[in-house]
């Protein structure tokens, strides 16, 4: 899976450019990438952008746009903040995209992070971790009764709220699970369908995650998980995750180094990956997706 490198879009026009965006999603579909995603970062601060944050799109509208451009590549948040929205209205976006995209949508899910983001959406982060479970319990019950939900909870109400129309994947699109804590690997062995840990390919610079120092010490928890899911009756073989390891290949490794590091991913238990992009112009940014997908991904199938 690839991310749109909004990161330069301040100072390169040429990334906010909508044929850009969609060419570099075409691209990456006939790569042979199985996703490409979108972050979530509604109102950073100065602070945290000039501190290593980056740059964002709305994700269920850039999701929606990417959807049209392309056809069979599947568009997902990698992640979105749940806290930050009225479930309702949160279940209505992940449909729409799940819809639009002909059931190609998969949502990585988080709590967030940001006390400064969570202040200006006027939302308690001291009660993220509620909010977070509270709205799930909404969603998942809207998507299981979308003819007539009713819901009575502390922060969230339903009274008689229909979903239409519905979603294509059955029962929901596939919902991942994003950080490393226990409370986020209890989630996914209880009800997810992915967990994306933070890791080496993903800066924890301007997170607040605990870290997991080595793939040995990933390939336990992901064990863990496996464990605890067939404990609660779940399919644990049926788990994704997606993560690029501890120590990920430099960005100028060859072709053997790529797929001997995602073969060894493959063994503890890995199933999605990112592929890193280098801060380079857009027309070369192209041609690595070009690139990687004959040198790396055709000869990884």
């Amino acid at each position: 899976m690839v991310e749109y490198p909004l990161r330069s879009a301040v100072e390169n026009g040429a990334w906010l450019n909508p044929a850009n965006i969609a060419e570099f999603a075409r691209v990456a579909e006939e790569a042979g990438f199985d996703a490409v995603f979108l972050t979530d970062h509604p109102a950073p601060s100065r602070k945290w952008l000039d501190g290593g944050g980056h740059e964002t799109l709305d994700p269920f509208v850039g999701l929606g746009f990417l959807a049209a451009a392309t056809s069979t590549i599947r568009v997902m948040t990698y992640l979105t903040v749940v806290p930050f929205r009225n479930p309702i209205l949160q279940a209505k976006s992940m449909t729409s995209v799940d819809v639009l995209s002909g059931g190609r949508a998969i949502f990585a899910l988080g709590t967030g992070y940001l006390r400064s983001e969570f202040a200006a959406l006027g939302v308690d982060m001291d009660e993220r971790n509620e909010l977070f479970d509270e709205a799930i319990e909404v969603m998942r019950g809207l998507w299981a009764n979308p003819e007539e939900f009713h819901y009575e909870g502390r922060h969230f109400k339903a009274i008689g709220v229909t979903l239409a129309p519905k979603q294509v994947q059955d029962p929901h699109p596939p919902l991942w699970l994003g950080g490393n804590a226990k409370i986020v690997r209890d989630r996914v062995a209880a009800w997810g369908q992915g967990w994306a840990p933070l890791l080496g390919g993903v800066s924890t610079r301007t997170t607040r995650t605990r870290a997991i120092e080595s793939d040995a010490e990933l390939g336990v928890l992901i064990r863990q998980i496996k464990d605890a899911m067939a404990a609660n009756g779940r399919d644990a073989e049926s788990l994704d995750v997606a993560c690029g390891g501890t120590r990920p290949v430099p960005l100028d490794a060859s072709s053997d180094q790529f797929l001997d590091h995602y073969g060894s991913l493959r063994e503890i238990g890995v199933t999605w990956t990112q592929v890193p992009l280098a801060s380079m112009s857009f027309p070369e940014t192209l041609q690595r997706l070009r690139s990687f997908g004959a040198d790396v991904i055709a000869k990884s199938r």
